[in-house]
């Protein structure tokens, strides 16, 4: 690509954080700075000129200076592309130089001048310009060249003569604004790059730091989907140790109880002795039945307590606490702050069974691994929320200790936490080693919601 735009960084390849422009837009703002420039540089060129020559000045040579003058502003205020306004400005100005070589001869500015002009092409057009601008140039050279040393041409010698003083004056100020022009445009290039280099590096900065985002993202999601996972193989251990469970008792409890029930009954319908009469109180049918009936009330308050249904939570909590202390001697405080007015009493099923599985699992987790000896219990139920809080004043763990905990199979507080982000809630655990443990859970529970 002959374009110097082809290694241009805010070419659409190279990433930034905004929308890339077209590979040549950065050529418009080059164009018209240097037309800018070319404006206010033209007028003191071309009054040195007049001023400063030293030799005599033909007509041709002051309508060439005053339209040089007159033309380069000009560019600068008419309408119409910036890409053709500056390619008029680099061939009026170009053409009007090697006109000043064909009158005056080899100069230093003169060189400077046409230098500048094929720089300023290649910037602000293309290498193609450029090169043309400097192929002419050296055709121009050997053409006046070939012409003076013909006599063809006649060299103004006065203007280059070294011993005069205006000649120098005359040359230097041409020379330094030139240089003034070139200068602008190059600052202005390099302050593009500069901008654009710091924009690619802040953008890759950002790109950096949206990959290192979503590494963690995934990696918290791969933890969470591990987590998942052990969650549900220890859902299913659960279910299939209930199973047992179960089994275990329909088998060995209500089972046997049956089978004494039933000898009983045929021994004494074989003897025809009336039951009242049995040797062994103890062994008569009704003793067998009642403790049959307290047996089936003991599992079936195990796997869900009648009371959440009938009562509600607090009730409900209220004697499985109860029932804990006196079995534990563990010291339990309830405190329950009932809904205000316009609330509804009872919460949803759902939500009721959550909470009062989040508490049990806590009294468990206190009994089993926290060596607590007292258990503060709060619930507080405002008119779109549930709050529970349940406080040991145990030996408490560190929570680093948690992942490792629940990649060995004790998946309690993990299976609290998802009970409650299941159903929208959010959970919190604060513990520390020798400062106990609390767990706190809020639930939304709206007004109207339906008792269990």
């Amino acid at each position: 690509m002959d374009e110097l735009g082809a290694s241009d960084p805010t070419s659409s390849n190279w990433p930034s954080s905004r929308s890339s422009p077209a590979p040549d837009a950065w050529r418009e703002s080059v164009r018209l700075g240097m037309l800018t420039t070319a404006a206010f540089i033209a007028p003191p060129v071309v009054t040195s000129a007049f001023l400063l020559r030293s030799g005599q000045r033909s007509w041709l040579d002051d309508v060439v200076l005053l339209a040089i003058g007159l033309l380069l502003p000009f560019y600068r205020l008419m309408r119409g592309s910036l890409t053709t306004r500056s390619l008029l400005m680099l061939a009026t100005a170009c053409s009007a130089s090697i006109f000043l070589l064909g009158r005056i001869g080899l100069t230093a500015g003169l060189s400077v001048s046409l230098a500048t002009f094929s720089v300023l092409a290649l910037i602000s057009a293309s290498r193609r310009i450029g090169l043309a601008i400097i192929g002419v140039t050296a055709a121009a050279y050997l053409c006046i060249g070939f012409l003076a040393s013909h006599h063809v041409l006649t060299l103004t010698a006065a203007d280059t003569d070294p011993y005069r003083f205006r000649n120098w004056l005359r040359m230097g100020t041409t020379s330094s604004l030139l240089s003034v022009l070139l200068m602008t445009v190059i600052d202005f290039v390099i302050r593009h790059v500069e901008a654009n280099g710091r924009a690619v590096t802040e953008a890759l900065v950002r790109l950096q730091a949206a990959a290192a985002e979503r590494t963690k993202q995934e990696q918290d999601l791969r933890v969470a989907y591990d987590r998942l996972g052990r969650l549900h193989q220890k859902l299913e251990a659960t279910k299939e140790e209930e199973r047992r469970f179960l089994s275990r008792e329909l088998h060995d409890e209500l089972g046997q109880t049956l089978t004494a029930l039933k000898l009983r009954l045929q021994l004494g319908e074989r003897a025809g002795v009336p039951a009242g009469n049995l040797a062994n109180p103890s062994t008569e049918p009704i003793a067998l039945v009642d403790d049959l009936i307290s047996r089936v009330r003991k599992i079936s308050v195990d796997l869900r307590p009648p009371l959440l249904d009938e009562v509600g939570l607090v009730s409900a909590l209220r004697v499985y606490l109860e029932t804990q202390a006196q079995i534990t001697g563990l010291a339990i405080d309830l405190q329950a702050e009932e809904p205000g007015p316009g609330t509804t009493a009872r919460l949803p099923s759902d939500l009721e069974i959550a909470c009062f599985r989040v508490v049990q699992e806590s009294i468990t987790n206190a009994l089993r691994h926290a060596s607590a000896r007292r258990l503060d219990v709060r619930i507080v139920r405002s008119a779109t929320a549930i709050s529970l809080s349940i406080e040991d004043d145990g030996r408490g763990f560190d929570l680093g200790t948690l992942d490792e905990a629940a990649a060995n199979g004790h998946l309690g507080v993990l299976g609290m936490r998802e009970r409650v982000r299941a159903r929208g809630g959010r959970f919190k655990l604060t513990s520390a080693p020798g400062a106990g443990t609390t767990v706190e859970v809020e639930l939304d529970a709206p007004p109207g919601g339906a008792s269990g």
